[in-house]
């Protein structure tokens, strides 16, 4: 029998269909990319944007059309919860790894442990209550919790085994890990007893809140197995709009903090998100986000316009921006975003580079560095999918790197 696997969102929705994939892999079934040829859909959606769930919507819809067997978990099924039919059958956020119990075991799979990825997503936290005035996820992933220590341990080294070379640390909010649990550990606990009690080469951190990057992390992100990449969201660039986000800093504090990373790894990958037009942005506003943008040694910005969400403080706020000047707003960071990412590469040009090998296209192979520049990689030294090898930067194709001269690490 063959589950097609469909996740829209965050790294968060990977983990979980990830784990979920080995877990039918064991049970016998086959993971399939072909939605036509698949006998049943398992959709986990997002709704963290209204874009996200119209998404989610019209892929149940699909799956009903074409007559599969289809569950629905997640963010949209939280908040709309679509009804029941013969074909779909609804599960909560709160109930999701209760999907597996819908599959009786068909055959022992002798490839059950191996994910059709070569950089795998550890879930080691969920939920938030931070309630940033724009954001639905609290109401819909609930108060944080924490996995415990020994648990994500032994799922690194479960990957480990079946020859996965990269792990990256995903959550809700990571900095909240541990957060009102019994037990007295942290997100830099946890870091270290990973490169302790495993031998995986290479950990990456999803996105983190600024207030959450301190000195013993970025300590512990001397260690050259810890991915010399770091995404911290700033979501805008005027202290007047970040208080009406309820963000947790000001401009000033973040800049500090980022100047400090820098300052300590010069060539670190630094991510950031930014959103476009929220309630009562003025002019002055923006340009204000346009200047950190334009200024600050980001190497990649996620640029999105703002999507008025239920159940947030924002949503009820006035002076909420034309559509059409929002897109246009967002034009001009992603224009930057665009210089941003290609000057960053260009550092590299005729630098090594650290890289996990992923898919191949014709003669070439895409990949992920260490510090997070994606790669194209030529095809001469007998390379394979999932190995970790060494290469030099030759040049830039669009916003990825061309490597050559590639060594097996």
């Amino acid at each position: 029998m063959k589950v097609a696997l469909i996740v829209f969102g965050c790294r968060v929705n990977q983990a979980e269909f990830q784990k979920l994939e080995k877990s039918l892999k064991i049970k016998g079934y086959e993971i399939t990319d072909d939605l036509k040829k698949a006998d049943c859909w398992i959709i986990n959606t997002c709704a963290v944007t209204n874009k996200a769930e119209i998404q989610s919507r019209q892929i149940i819809n699909r799956a009903l059309k074409e007559g599969k067997k289809c569950f629905a978990t997640g963010c949209y099924i939280n908040l709309r919860f679509p009804k029941e039919t013969e074909n779909l059958k609804i599960i909560s956020n709160q109930n999701k790894d209760s999907i597996i119990n819908y599959f009786n075991t068909i055959t022992s799979s002798i490839d059950s442990k191996k994910i059709n990825r070569h950089r795998a997503v550890v879930k080691i936290q969920d939920g938030c209550n931070n309630y940033c005035s724009y954001c639905v996820v609290p109401y819909l992933r609930g108060k944080p919790i924490s996995y415990k220590v020994s648990e994500i341990i032994e799922e690194i080294k479960d990957y480990e085994s079946s020859g996965i070379k990269e792990i990256i640390l995903s959550g809700i909010n990571i900095g909240l890990f541990g957060f009102n649990e019994k037990e007295k550990t942290n997100l830099n606990f946890l870091l270290k007893n990973i490169l302790k009690k495993t031998s995986i080469p290479k950990i990456r951190l999803s996105s983190i809140e600024i207030n959450h990057v301190d000195e013993e992390l970025l300590e512990i992100m001397g260690d050259s197995r810890v991915c010399k990449h770091l995404h911290i969201p700033l979501q805008h660039g005027s202290d007047r709009i970040l208080k009406l986000m309820n963000r947790k800093y000001d401009i000033a504090q973040y800049l500090k903090i980022i100047e400090k990373i820098l300052l300590m790894y010069p060539n670190i990958a630094i991510g950031t998100d930014l959103i476009v037009g929220f309630p009562s942005e003025t002019e002055d506003d923006f340009k204000a986000t346009l200047k950190i943008a334009e200024t600050v040694n980001f190497s990649y910005l996620h640029v999105f316009n703002y999507s008025k969400r239920p159940f947030t403080v924002a949503a009820k706020m006035p002076n909420h921006l034309p559509e059409q000047l929002k897109k246009e707003r967002t034009s001009v960071l992603v224009d930057i975003a665009k210089a941003k990412k290609r000057k960053y590469i260009e550092k590299f040009i005729n630098s090594q580079l650290e890289i996990i090998v992923e898919n191949r296209k014709n003669h070439l192979f895409t990949g992920t560095s260490d510090n997070y520049i994606k790669c194209m990689i030529e095809n001469k030294d007998g390379i394979s999918s999932g190995e970790l090898v060494i290469g030099k930067v030759k040049s830039i194709d669009n916003d990825m790197a061309f490597v050559s001269s590639v060594i097996k690490r």
